[in-house]
């Protein structure tokens, strides 16, 4: 069973792009992203990258499922960075690295947190927090 599960987590990872890290599952509201220059309004099925930040309004929010299983639903007024995702299996490459500058995140661990949970932070602009594969929930003021 578990064989079958590894073989199916690394089919769906292959069904991203080579700079597709995560792919939005929900939204509420009209959240963004910042890529680059560019500011780009977000629909359900849209491919996110590594340093996309994920804006939100008071009245939005968005849930984001990345390639390696793990979930991150992200609150209203939030302003989130993701500044490295690399999920390597076959190189053994893991990465996983968010900044949260403002609002409030929830976040489930997938196999990265479960095969390299050093790999794993948190930035929020009183420090970083090390996470070692679980669910949690930040919200900052």
């Amino acid at each position: 069973m578990k064989k079958i599960f590894s073989i199916l987590l690394l089919m769906a990872t292959f069904a991203f792009s080579a700079d597709d890290i995560a792919i939005i599952k929900m939204i509420e509201g009209s959240p963004q992203a910042k890529r680059g220059e560019k500011v780009i309004s977000l629909n359900i099925g849209d491919k996110l990258k590594n340093n996309d930040i994920i804006i939100t309004n008071s009245s939005s929010k968005i849930g984001v499922i990345f390639n390696d299983g793990s979930s991150l639903t992200i609150g209203e007024s939030s302003f989130l960075n993701i500044e490295k995702f690399e999920f390597k299996p076959i190189e053994d490459i893991y990465k996983f690295s968010l900044k949260l500058d403002k609002g409030k995140a929830l976040f489930q661990s997938g196999k990265i947190g479960e095969l390299s949970p050093d790999n794993f932070s948190l930035k929020v602009p009183d420090g970083i927090i090390g996470i070692r594969g679980t669910k949690f929930l930040v919200k900052l003021n």
